[in-house]
């Protein structure tokens, strides 16, 4: 299971307990995330290099195929595993994805990378929070984030936007291209900032790929809707 820019592995608390009664999990923090050491990427920072870490991990646990679960970005790096390294994938669960910024959320990041050297990296990561959950049901899922993006360091946050905003082609074409690896989205129903974007891309993807929408949840769907979400997702996997 991975998590998005800015979360860690408590993302992912709504789910261990459930998820443990059929599977083995592996819960990995990012770089510079929750229990892992900081790293300066400078200039390569790349999700490949998050993919590459991530590889490190289950290649040094040994681990020959696997289910994976990206969450926001993390979703993206989880393409990147699958797309290079295809023979561990089992599936994919692809939660409050990112296929695709729509032209708010590109004109969001390009705000945050111009004016990042005057505005607080504080009121920065609110600013994210207020645009990726802006519903005040979701409070939950807002604290959390903020909470655990205190963790990330002010670099590493504008290396995650910077990279996101300008391989937005890239990213694309990822997503678009035509894998035989069994891939779920799932997505909140509130998730107005990624959820057009997806739809678009199921669309055009693969009988292999498909959708569910999360009744009562936004961009973490996984805490927003934990029964809605551990239910269809492990249906899922179970059937693999």
């Amino acid at each position: 299971m991975i998590h998005g820019a800015g979360g860690s592995i408590e993302v992912w608390y709504r789910q261990v307990a459930d998820f443990a009664r059929h599977f083995n999990i592996l819960l990995v923090d990012l770089v510079g995330h929750g229990g892992s050491s900081e790293e300066s990427f400078g200039n390569s920072f790349s999700f490949s290099k998050s993919a590459e870490q991530v590889m490190e991990v289950v290649n040094h646990l040994k681990i020959q195929k696997s289910h994976f679960v990206g969450l926001s970005l993390g979703s993206i790096v989880v393409r990147m595993i699958a797309k290079h390294n295809p023979q561990v994938v089992l599936s994919m669960v692809l939660a409050g994805a990112v296929t695709k910024l729509s032209a708010k959320t590109r004109m969001l990041f390009r705000f945050i990378n111009r004016f990042n050297s005057i505005i607080p990296y504080g009121l920065l990561r609110r600013l994210i929070a207020k645009n990726m959950i802006p519903q005040e049901r979701y409070k939950e899922s807002k604290k959390l984030y903020l909470k655990n993006s205190q963790k990330l360091s002010f670099d590493s946050f504008l290396n995650w936007i910077k990279v996101v905003e300008e391989l937005n082609t890239r990213i694309i074409h990822l997503f678009n291209e035509v894998t035989s690896i069994p891939t779920l989205y799932m997505m909140g129903e509130d998730d107005k900032m990624f959820l057009p974007e997806v739809e678009q891309t199921v669309r055009n993807g693969s009988e292999n790929t498909s959708l569910v929408i999360v009744p009562n949840a936004g961009h973490v769907c996984n805490v927003d809707n934990k029964s809605f979400f551990n239910l269809h997702s492990l249906n899922f996997l179970c059937n693999i």
